[in-house]
C-alpha cells in the first residue's frame, strides 16, 4: 500500500489511531466512450472507481484528477460534481478509524493507457457500461450518478423537505402595478414579466397611474386602499379578510360608511356613521385620517380609469407569502427584513431605500406586496375576500384580493 499521507501520519501521532477521524475524499468516475475505469482494491479484492483523501488545501476536483493518474496513470478531464454522500466509518488495515465526506465527480479519458500504477490496487481494467463487476451499492450509486447526464449532483436531503413544496415563482404576462399610499401621496412598483421592481411616485393617485402608463402599459392597479363604499354596515371584505390576520387583526381597520368619508370633521364623522349604522359602529382615527386617499381613489374608480383596480391588504399579502402573519411591526428593522424575505422567496427583490424619497420603506415593500398580489390576480390565481364580492350603492364591487 502507498503511505498514509503526512498530514494524517501527524494527526495520528496527536490523537492516538483508535478515534475516528472525519477526511474530505473523491471519487472520480472516469468515462470512455461506453466504458468505465475501475481498479481493484488491494486491501480487500472490491472493484471500484478510484477514489483518494483530498490534501490540506487542495481542491477537490484536483484531488480526483491526480488521484487517477497516480493510481492508473491516466489523465483525465473533471466535468461536473456528481453526488456527495458520507462515507460509513472504515476500520483499515492498521486500525485506523476514518469516515469520510465523499465528493464524486465524473470524468472523461484525456490520454494515457490505463495501468496498475501504484500498490494500492492490483488490477485497472475499463468496464462496459452495461456489464459492471459486483461493486457494493454504495459505490455503484457513485457510478449512477455520475453517468446520469444531471446537471446537478445528488445528495441526501433533510428528512421531511420534500413534504413541503417551495413557493411557486409567479410572473405575470403583462406588467401590474402595486400601490400603497405614502406622505408624498402615492408610491408604486412596477413588476414586469421577469419580477424587475421599478418605482413611481405621484401626489396623486390618477396622476401616478398616468406616469406608470406613460412608459409601462400595466394592466391590473392593485391598491391598499379601501374600494367600494358602504352606505348603512361594515363590509365583508373587512371582516373576511381580518379572520386571515390572527396576531394583525388590528392592522386591518374597519372602512367607514359613505356619509362619514364625506363629513369634514371627525366629530361629524363619528355622528355620521352612528347614525347609518343604527348606533352599532363609530369610526376610528385612523380610519378618518385616510378620508382624502380614500375619496380620492373613490373618484379615480367611479371615473372609469381603463385599467382593472383591485383592492388588496399588504399584511394579507405577506401572510400568505411567509404562510402566516408577518408580527413584527413593518416599521422596525425585523419587520423590515422579514418582509423582504418573503418578497424574495417569491422572487422579488424589493427596491433599495433611502431617506427623503417621500415614502417610507415600509410603504415601499407595502407596495411590492400589493404588487406580488396584482400578479396573482392577473394570473387568475388570487383569492377574494368575500368569495363573491358586496356591491353598495356605488356600484363598485368591494372585496380585498390577494
Amino acid at each position: 500500500m502507498s503511505p498514509v499521507p503526512d498530514f494524517i501520519v501527524a494527526v495520528r501521532e496527536k490523537i492516538g489511531g483508535d478515534h475516528p477521524l472525519w477526511l474530505p475524499a473523491v471519487t472520480a468516475v472516469v468515462r470512455r466512450g461506453d466504458q468505465v475505469l475501475l481498479v481493484r482494491r488491494s486491501d480487500n479484492g472490491a472493484w471500484t472507481p478510484v477514489t483518494g483523501i483530498v490534501d490540506p488545501g487542495e481542491e477537490p476536483a484536483v484531488a480526483a484528477a491526480r488521484e487517477v493518474t497516480e493510481e492508473t496513470g491516466v489523465r483525465v478531464r473533471v466535468d461536473r460534481l456528481a453526488s456527495t454522500d458520507a462515507h460509513p466509518e472504515v476500520v483499515h488495515a492498521n486500525g485506523d478509524r476514518a469516515a469520510y465526506l465523499d465528493l464524486t465527480f465524473a470524468c472523461t479519458w484525456l490520454e494515457g493507457e490505463a495501468h496498475v500504477a501504484d500498490d494500492e490496487s492490483s488490477d485497472v481494467r475499463w468496464w462496459p457500461v452495461d456489464g459492471l463487476p459486483p461493486m457494493s451499492g454504495l459505490m455503484r450509486a457513485r457510478i449512477d450518478a455520475a453517468l446520469s447526464g444531471e446537471r446537478e449532483a445528488r445528495f441526501v436531503a433533510p428528512e421531511g423537505q420534500d413534504d413541503v413544496e417551495p413557493p411557486a415563482l409567479l410572473a405575470p404576462d403583462a406588467p401590474v402595478l402595486g400601490v400603497d399610499a405614502c406622505p408624498g401621496g402615492w408610491v408604486g412598483v412596477v413588476l414586469d414579466r421577469e419580477r424587475r421592481a421599478q418605482v413611481f411616485v405621484d401626489a396623486t393617485i390618477a396622476g401616478l397611474v398616468a406616469l406608470v402608463r406613460e412608459t409601462v402599459p400595466v394592466d391590473v392597479v392593485a391598491i391598499d386602499i379601501p374600494i367600494g363604499l358602504p352606505d348603512s354596515s361594515g363590509r365583508l371584505a373587512d371582516s373576511e379578510a381580518r379572520k386571515q390576520l390572527v396576531g394583525k387583526s388590528s392592522s386591518l381597520f374597519s372602512t367607514p360608511v359613505r356619509a362619514a368619508l364625506e363629513a369634514e370633521s371627525y366629530a361629524a364623522a363619528r355622528e355620521a356613521n352612528l347614525a347609518a349604522t343604527g348606533g352599532r359602529t363609530s369610526v376610528s382615527a385612523q380610519a378618518y385620517a385616510l378620508r382624502e386617499k380614500v375619496l380620492q381613489v373613490d373618484a379615480w374608480v367611479r371615473s372609469r380609469p381603463g385599467v382593472e383596480v383591485v383592492e388588496v391588504h399588504p399584511e394579507l399579502s405577506f401572510a400568505r407569502m411567509a404562510g402566516s402573519p408577518v408580527l413584527p411591526s413593518k416599521k422596525d428593522s425585523d419587520g423590515v427584513r422579514a418582509r423582504r424575505e418573503a418578497l424574495a422567496a417569491h422572487g422579488i427583490v424589493a427596491p433599495p431605500w433611502f431617506r427623503g424619497a417621500g415614502f417610507g420603506e415600509d410603504d415601499l415593500l407595502d407596495a411590492c406586496a400589493a404588487a406580488w398580489s396584482a400578479v396573482r390576480h392577473s394570473l387568475g390565481v388570487s383569492e377574494s375576500f368575500p368569495a363573491t364580492p358586496e356591491v353598495f350603492s356605488d356600484g363598485v364591487p368591494a372585496a380585498i384580493r390577494v
